[in-house]
């Protein structure tokens, strides 16, 4: 079992993501497992930093203003770099062996998440993903990577223009060409055909709802789920027809969390 997780989670002007992200981590992880948040608020907002002190034993605050004034550049938008950004802000601060780096917008739902963690660290791998976005590369995904935290800290997670890499994809090529082991749990983002292990909520919701939804190896249960879009859905700015928006999505947050 991995004994210290430090978590990097940049976010922007969102607290309700944020703290139901922090808050699922905080319920599902193992008693005897250290968790350390490190909350970096890509603005000079400061409206939730108290409050968030009290969503886990272990939280970081940092603000990062300049973030919000990055541009795109190259065929990556402002969030990529933004989101990278917020990840090499932090990531110098992290002392555990492993760092997992994900969005806002998502969900821990099952204790078997962090199961599948370790059983995949003690496995050897030094990079795993929650979905790629490419399976023949097996490119890590900023929606959910843990990855070994002197491999972030030496190479950080900027777009890599040249290699047509977007924000964490580089973590897990630099692991390869290392010769390090990668892997990506199963997920429907990758594979749709998996929505027929997915279970409750996750299931009811339909297979075309749009959330990515990861399973467990056993093909039991959703251990981990992505929202996508978070930033532009809280901002009312996605109105694609049939899939989840962000008022349901909370609800639906605090519906698994109060159980």
């Amino acid at each position: 079992m991995i004994e210290k997780l430090e978590v990097i989670v940049p976010t922007y002007k969102s607290k309700d993501l944020t703290k139901n992200f922090v808050r699922s981590f905080e319920k599902f992880s193992p008693s005897d497992m250290e968790v350390i948040f490190h909350i970096v608020e890509n603005s000079s907002d400061t409206s939730y930093m108290q409050e968030s002190k009290s969503w886990a034993k272990n939280l970081n605050w940092y603000n990062n203003p300049d973030a919000d004034n990055l541009t795109a550049i190259g065929k990556y938008g402002k969030g990529s770099w933004a989101n990278a950004a917020g990840i090499d802000y932090a990531k110098d601060k992290v002392t555990s062996e492993y760092t997992f780096i994900c969005h806002n917008d998502c969900l821990v739902t099952s204790r078997l998440f962090f199961e599948e963690l370790s059983t995949k660290v003690l496995e050897g791998n030094s990079v795993v993903s929650v979905m790629t976005t490419s399976t023949e590369r097996k490119l890590s995904h900023s929606a959910g990577t843990l990855v070994r935290s002197d491999i972030l800290k030496e190479f950080g997670t900027k777009p890599d223009l040249e290699k047509n890499l977007d924000v964490v994809e580089n973590l897990s090529e630099h692991a390869l060409q290392r010769g390090l082991s990668v892997c990506v749990l199963d997920n429907t983002f990758n594979d749709k055909t998996l929505f027929r292990f997915c279970n409750g909520v996750w299931k009811d919701l339909g297979e075309k709802c749009g959330l990515d939804r990861v399973i467990d190896s056993g093909r039991n249960e959703v251990i981990y789920v992505h929202l996508g879009r978070g930033s532009e859905k809280i901002q009312n700015r996605y109105f694609k027809p049939g899939k989840v928006l962000y008022n349901p999505w909370v609800s639906i947050c605090e519906e698994v969390l109060n159980n």
